[in-house]
């Protein structure tokens, strides 16, 4: 019989999490079911999917109570049916909210760690969600529970440990992202153009991208591509209405389906996240933005944040600046932006990196390693 993993996540699905829906595709060999308590329309799963309030009359209600008591007698009781050998939650908030699942039903419990999720505890002011705090409030609880934690990077599982986490118990596993036909990406050199790809925050910097962009402006025309949205995006229209005529700025806003993002990476030369930490301690976990960029044979120009430098080798898939450094962000842009070769060898130096890396069926494939190597799946055989 097939071994049974069940996946919880609060949403099925946001559009920023399809890598969820990735890993449940990549899990060859292994019967997988996704489990949550609210539905975003419009989004497709494969696969096996519980989801409490969603078609239910009482769904929204009995969501309500799960998320302040943990008691959802549906779920708990469609996830036992399951009968799963592991529970994986997508970030430690989830994993509190199902912890007492798991024990009351001798499942053991792992849990994907992302970053906000963990960095936010001990930042500047209380959490802010619900699920956040009552995750900082039970923090030691869910050290005892998690039987394994899974930060998406290095930088990640280093925070992990240094917030009390037994070093046995975290194993870094990098996110992966599909791989497309290098057949109709082209060079990057033969395109034009920065493409921005995130929440219009504080953490994302935008602001810091158009600050540089505004630098180089001055000079020449520069076009800029902003996917994203966010209470941001009013005073960052503002800013950009401010730069020097040569810089051609575009916002599309929020929700794109993520085809369509994708197709933006193959139309632009660079792709850039100039993320920072900020006083709340968030900061970027990983950058599966710059993973995608990757896959699609384009650089990145990133900030030196949080697990950024794991997605992009400096000087050669891309560029890595300091954190926040303005100045240095607009020359590392101009290079990529004003340099054919540099251009063309990062992308196709990008592009096998994410093959090697980041490739979201390779990953699904070391995760089960993962997952074998410390007990909580049985070790594959081969037939």
């Amino acid at each position: 019989m097939a071994q049974r993993v069940a996946w919880y996540s609060e949403w099925v699905l946001p559009r920023s999490e399809t890598f969820v829906a990735h890993q449940l595709r990549a899990m060859s060999g292994i019967e997988t079911a996704l489990f949550g308590v609210d539905h975003v329309p419009g989004m497709e799963v494969p696969g096996r999917t519980f989801v409490l309030g969603r078609d239910r009359t009482l769904g929204s209600a009995e969501a309500l109570v799960w998320k302040s008591v943990r008691r959802a007698p549906r779920l708990e009781s469609a996830v036992r049916a399951f009968r799963p050998d592991l529970l994986i939650a997508h970030h430690l908030q989830n994993a509190w909210r199902v912890a007492r699942l798991a024990e009351g039903s001798g499942i053991p419990l792992a849990a994907m760690c992302h970053g906000s999720d963990l960095l936010s505890i001990g930042g500047a002011g209380p959490p802010g969600s619900r699920g956040m705090r009552q995750l900082a409030a039970n923090w030691s609880r869910l050290l005892e529970t998690v039987r394994l934690f899974l930060p998406v990077s290095w930088f990640l599982g280093e925070r992990l440990v240094r917030a009390g986490a037994a070093p046995s118990r975290v194993a870094v596993h990098h996110l992966g992202v599909p791989i497309p036909d290098g057949a109709d990406l082209g060079s990057a050199a033969d395109r034009s153009g920065v493409l921005f790809v995130g929440r219009l925050v504080e953490n994302k910097g935008c602001d810091l991208l158009l600050r540089a962009v505004g630098t180089l402006a001055q000079s020449r025309r520069v076009e800029v591509t902003v996917v994203g949205d966010g209470p941001q995006r009013a005073g960052l229209q503002r800013q950009a209405d401010r730069l020097p005529p040569g810089a051609v700025v575009r916002f599309l806003g929020g929700g794109l389906p993520h085809r369509t993002v994708l197709e933006l990476m193959k139309r632009h030369r660079v792709v850039c996240m100039p993320s920072v930490e900020i006083s709340t301690g968030v900061s970027e976990g990983l950058g599966l933005v710059a993973c995608e960029a990757a896959a699609h044979g384009r650089p990145a120009v990133v900030f030196d944040t949080g697990g950024l430098p794991e997605t992009v080798v400096h000087g050669a898939t891309g560029l890595v600046v300091p954190q926040r450094d303005v100045r240095r962000l607009a020359e590392a842009l101009d290079t990529v932006l004003t340099d054919d070769s540099i251009a063309h060898d990062m992308g196709l130096a990008a592009r096998s990196m994410a093959v090697d890396r980041f490739d979201f069926l390779v990953q699904g494939a070391r995760l089960r390693g993962l997952l074998s190597a410390h007990g909580l799946l049985a070790v594959e055989t081969r037939k």
